[in-house]
């Protein structure tokens, strides 16, 4: 009796699905348990890609409490950006993950959900969600006066992932890295390919901009050029139009003495 009672109590070794002698290797039990882990960590790593965050997943966990290793689909763990880890052991030296994502496989059990959580919720784990792809459902799992309750997440944001859940037509995303929702099977990288498009047009069209806006300046400055000539010419008109003016002022003068002396000879002549 006390034979199987220790065999049902000792931990193994992991606490996830692997296969047969490849223990540190956790399984994906499902393309779209795939896909959707692909989803978590490119949309978290994109938000939280200028902290000091890592953003990995499906990575071997020891949450310092002796148990089983788990292995969480989504772990965002502080002050940890670059590092790479076979084995993330909580330790001095290594903080307990701020949020941890559990994606549900079909052959998941509530029994082992439960015990998971409560692990990582008890060990510290700040925010703790469980992800049923085939239901389209986000649940936030919460420790209560030692109860573990659940919570729908949709809506809500994620002070740890710095995002919010949606849902949008039925489909469960992630809202917003880049300002766009993000939903399992979404490609980001076609999103980068289509923006530097959008970017190689409208520098293209700032570029043609500019290059009209140089040529109505090399037209204004012409016209004004234009305009200074013939204000120039215009000038040097007045001032040959007050020359000529002088001048017929100074010939009606002269003509005026002329008249003069002629009227004051031919006044003398009468006279003799």
């Amino acid at each position: 009796m006390s034979d199987t009672v220790t065999t049902m109590t000792v931990h193994p070794p992991v606490d996830y699905a692997h296969l047969p002698g490849e223990e540190q290797n956790p399984l994906m039990e499902s393309s779209l348990h795939a896909q959707w882990v692909v989803t978590l960590i490119s949309a978290v790593g994109a938000t939280l890609a200028d902290t000091d965050h890592l953003v990995t997943g499906n990575v071997p966990f020891d949450p310092g409490d002796g148990g089983p290793h788990l292995a969480p689909d989504l772990m965002v763990i502080p002050h940890a950006a670059g590092q790479q880890y076979t084995l993330y052991r909580v330790d001095d030296d290594h903080p307990l993950p701020t949020v941890c994502i559990e994606v549900i496989s079909r052959s998941n059990t509530r029994k082992q959900l439960d015990r998971r959580a409560r692990r990582m919720l008890e060990a510290g784990v700040s925010e703790l969600y469980e992800l049923h792809p085939h239901k389209q459902t986000i649940e936030c799992i919460e420790l209560v006066d030692g109860e573990l309750r659940h919570r729908n997440a949709v809506g809500a944001r994620s002070l740890g992932l710095a995002m919010t859940f949606a849902r949008i037509d039925g489909e469960l995303g992630l809202c917003c890295p880049g300002g766009r929702m993000m939903r399992v099977g979404d490609e980001p990288f076609r999103w980068m390919a289509e923006e530097m498009q959008r970017a190689d047009i409208a520098e293209s069209e700032r570029d043609a901009a500019l290059a009209r806006a140089e040529l109505a300046a090399s037209r204004a400055e012409l016209a004004t050029s234009r305009a200074d000539a013939a204000m120039s010419q215009a000038e040097l008109a007045v001032s040959r139009a007050d020359v000529a003016e002088q001048r017929a002022a100074e010939l009606e003068a002269e003509l005026v003495e002329l008249r003069k002396l002629r009227s004051n000879n031919g006044d003398s002549d009468t006279g003799a």
